[in-house]
């Protein structure tokens, strides 16, 4: 099995099939960590599939010093935050999440499991958009994607420390809010 430099490099010569194997490849990476940054499981479909027109359009600007996926999440917490602005001034019903974060290839879990994720998924969503973006972001790629501080870094154009410090004051904010959601289901 071909490296994603490698395949970055046929598709950077022009060849689509290669660009549908790292399609294929990060796909579902990219749409869970966009799902959980928008309301709708539409929204997190179009936004993964316009992160990777947007990936072959400019694959040429690639540079393979950083890993491929990094730069998609890059494209992807660029569309998000450009999403973000425009729909600023519309008010987003949190009424409408319905789907738990997986893209919708993945196995279908039992439908108790389902309602329960559903739930959990909403109350983190809730929490989650009171965040600023790059602490969104962050928290995303470190504890759903399990990327290294390193990794999350290079992706945000911080140091590891300073991305350590975030998460440390995310998972603070973060926490207050699910235990704040928690009191008022009780």
């Amino acid at each position: 099995m071909e490296d994603d430099a490698a395949l970055v490099a046929r598709a950077q010569r022009g060849d689509a099939n290669a660009f549908a194997l790292l399609y294929d490849r990060h796909v579902n990476a990219i749409y869970r960590y966009i799902s959980l940054r928008v309301p709708t499981q539409e929204q997190a479909e179009d936004l993964t599939e316009d992160v990777f027109l947007r990936a072959w359009q400019n694959i040429g600007r690639f540079r393979p010093e950083r890993p491929f996926l990094h730069w998609l999440y890059r494209i992807a917490h660029n569309r998000v935050v450009d999403e973000h602005r425009r729909k600023a001034q519309q008010n987003l019903s949190l009424d409408a999440l319905t789907e738990s974060g997986r893209h919708p290839r993945d196995r279908d879990p039992s439908p108790l499991s389902q309602i329960i994720a559903q739930e959990n998924v909403q109350q983190l969503r809730t929490a989650l958009a009171t965040l600023s973006p790059d602490e969104q972001t962050l928290l995303t790629l470190r504890f759903t994607e399990g990327l290294s501080f390193k990794e999350i870094a290079s992706i945000l154009g911080k140091s590891e420390g300073a991305c350590r410090v975030l998460q440390h004051r995310a998972l603070k904010k973060l926490a207050g809010k699910l235990e704040l959601a928690a009191g008022v289901a009780s």
